[in-house]
């Protein structure tokens, strides 16, 4: 049964008391103003490995001074029923508080834009109008705009959201799990918002990325306003997840994809083998990939939806604190599907 978003959804001045309370002091008060400020964003549908960008970007513009990260996933555990949530089904913790995060990310962008401090957003584009509106929004308030785009097969990123969900309740208790619809959005947003850039110039700098932070394309505005090199931040997306697989990255899918196999529960069998299937253009034809046997047709339904989390069917782990006995940055943190920091 779908949920319904709005259910939890906070009255407009709790939500404005915790942005301004927690979240602004603890996410967002330690950026520096900057005379001609920047703001980057990364993009790339779930699943497609924008952390190692992001932090890469970070570390560049952390030399001006220190930049703030923008997600809204960053904000949704700060709702007053977030870990509830998580503890009782972690499926559904990021949906019902998805309104407030946005609620929140367009508030920190609008505070981020107020102080001149640099920025990278993480978006997953899954509506190009979530990227267009705040590039504009930035170029209006004098900021340069860049977008780092990554340009990863379907495959390789719907993989990527089961190995990051079972990787994060093995060491967390829950993890973050995209919806199908979400991610499929997601991956033709990419597309689309990449055509927007080429057609419209909506950014200053736009650079496309292979998973592992690699850079397959850059191209820049000139002082008129236009392309200095021919436009094809589309075209380089639609190579690179077209491109052959080498043996090398071909191996590595089929490790993890093996090892999801042995390690999570047979509900999960379905999703996995239509990953592997969507391979079959790509991936190396002398490189063997797992053979995930057929389960029943009402699990692999069932699957599909991801119903069930994996904790039904991981080896017992070390009981995770209740976030009631968290300290609550650690809590908040470990929401974020993270590690506690030290």
């Amino acid at each position: 049964m779908p949920i319904d978003p709005r259910r939890y959804l906070l009255p407009e001045e709790q939500s404005q008391r915790i942005f301004r309370e927690e979240i602004a002091p603890e996410e967002l008060a330690h950026g520096v103003s900057q005379d001609q400020p920047v703001v980057v964003f990364v993009a790339g549908q779930p699943g497609a490995g924008k952390t190692m960008t992001t932090e890469s970007v970070k570390r560049e513009l952390d030399q001006r001074g220190g930049a703030i990260v923008v997600n809204s996933d960053f904000y949704k555990p700060y709702h007053p029923e977030y870990s509830r949530l998580l503890r009782e089904d972690d499926r559904n913790a990021a949906p019902y508080t998805s309104m407030d995060g946005r609620r929140w990310m367009a508030a920190a962008e609008q505070y981020l834009i107020d102080r001149r401090v640099d920025t990278i957003i993480e978006t997953t584009m899954r509506d190009p109008g979530d990227f267009l509106e705040p590039a504009a929004m930035f170029r209006a308030a004098g900021y340069r705009v860049e977008a780092a785009i990554m340009a990863v097969p379907e495959p390789l990123s719907r993989l990527g959201i089961v190995h990051r969900y079972h990787d994060q309740v093995q060491k967390l208790g829950h993890g973050r799990l995209t919806a199908r619809d979400n991610h499929d959005a997601s991956y033709q947003g990419v597309r689309q918002a990449a055509v927007a850039i080429d057609r419209q110039r909506v950014v200053d700098v736009a650079t496309v990325y292979r998973r592992g932070n690699h850079q397959l394309h850059i191209n820049y505005l000139d002082a008129a306003g236009a392309w200095r090199w021919p436009a094809g931040t589309a075209a380089a997306i639609d190579a690179e997840r077209q491109r052959p697989w080498t043996p090398e990255e071909t191996k590595a899918f089929a490790a993890i994809a093996k090892q999801l196999t042995d390690e999570m529960g047979p509900e999960w069998h379905g999703e996995l083998r239509d990953i592997v299937r969507l391979t079959a253009p790509l991936a190396d034809p002398q490189t063997p990939l797992p053979q995930i046997t057929d389960v029943s047709p009402g699990i692999t339904a069932a699957a599909r939806a991801f119903p069930t989390s994996t904790r039904q069917s991981l080896p017992r782990q070390p009981a995770v604190r209740d976030a009631e006995s968290t300290p609550p940055r650690a809590s908040r943190e470990a929401s974020r599907g993270e590690e506690p920091s030290r």
